[in-house]
């Protein structure tokens, strides 16, 4: 009789397999180690079959994720969701398009022993799952915004990956959501945040003086994210309205940001404004900061570098 391995043999087994990169031993090796018991075992064969695009092991993944699940404890069979979220990754790379699968995966929670609280270890899980719904062939948008709007009543990261899968959709039925979400609010500033680099990403003009408002918002943090998806926009437009902003406060700490998004955007009317501020000597070097995104024009550099001499000389 063969003396059972360790996992750290198993582990080792399946490092030896991926730098060989032969597709048959590939194969059969994550086959063998996706049965696994052990969870780390089980997330590496997972990640070997998705590195290597594994064509047609789709059910032996979904057969090990269901084990997984259906275990007595599935905390002990799978500690921190390390095999489940593997799963879920590698049947999203390899493009599986099983819509009642992931509306199911996306309901997963997995609460653990945890300081000072126990703690759902299963977001990542989710969030695979609402990336894949985002991307399904199989769903009509209605059905894909409707698991969203469940989505969004989750934690603080299961907010945020909603409104990016919402996002993905590349709909335009996902707009109206985002500005219900955006102007309805949220206790988390980054969640606002994402919501208005979505609007700006699927409705540009349109959603323009809508984050624009949020650049006077009574908490800073919201008024930092709002002044950063607009910097990332980088259409004149928003441009024109972090200026305006930046002359409208006397906050020392906006002023820096809204000074750094205006860089972010790289359009002409911001280096020349920043320009501008750089010949007045106002608080030059976080314009110098909001500057290094455009040096890396020829014509920037030289501008900049004619402004420093007068103002060394």
């Amino acid at each position: 009789m063969r003396p059972r391995q360790s996992i750290d043999e198993k582990l080792r087994i399946l490092r030896e397999v991926r730098t060989e990169g032969d597709p048959e031993k590939i194969r059969e090796t994550a086959i063998k180690y996706l049965a696994d018991k052990t969870n780390l075992v089980i997330a590496e064969a997972a990640k070997l079959i998705g590195e290597f695009e594994v064509t047609e092991l789709e059910s032996e993944l979904q057969a090990a994720w269901n084990r997984l699940i259906e275990h007595a404890d599935p905390v002990k069979a799978d500690k921190g969701c390390t095999a489940k979220t593997a799963i879920i990754e590698t049947l999203g790379n390899l493009n599986h398009d099983d819509s009642e699968f992931y509306l199911t995966a996306i309901q997963y929670r997995q609460i653990e022993p945890g300081w000072p609280d126990a703690q759902d270890t299963a977001e990542n899980v989710r969030a695979g799952c609402a990336f894949a719904i985002a991307r399904s062939q199989q769903l009509r948008i209605v059905d894909k915004l409707t698991a969203f709007v469940d989505y969004l009543q989750g934690s603080r990261s299961d907010r945020i990956n909603a409104v990016k899968a919402i996002t993905d959709t590349r709909h335009e039925s996902a707009i109206p959501l985002l500005r219900l979400k955006l102007l309805s609010g949220d206790p988390e500033a980054e969640v606002m945040g994402t919501c208005m680099s979505g609007l700006l990403d699927l409705a540009t003009q349109r959603s323009i003086p809508l984050v624009a408002e949020f650049l006077s918002n009574p908490t800073e943090n919201v008024v930092y994210e709002a002044a950063a998806a607009l910097g990332v926009c980088g259409k004149p437009a928003a441009v024109e309205a972090l200026i305006n902003a930046l002359k409208r406060t006397g906050n020392k700490d906006q002023q820096r940001s809204l000074l750094i998004s205006i860089g972010l955007s790289r359009d002409p009317s911001a280096i020349n404004f920043l320009i501008s501020q750089l010949e007045a000597r106002r608080d030059i070097e976080t314009v110098l900061e909001a500057l290094k995104p455009s040096c890396v024009y020829e014509e920037t550099q030289r501008r900049v570098r004619e402004v420093m001499q007068k103002i060394e000389g």
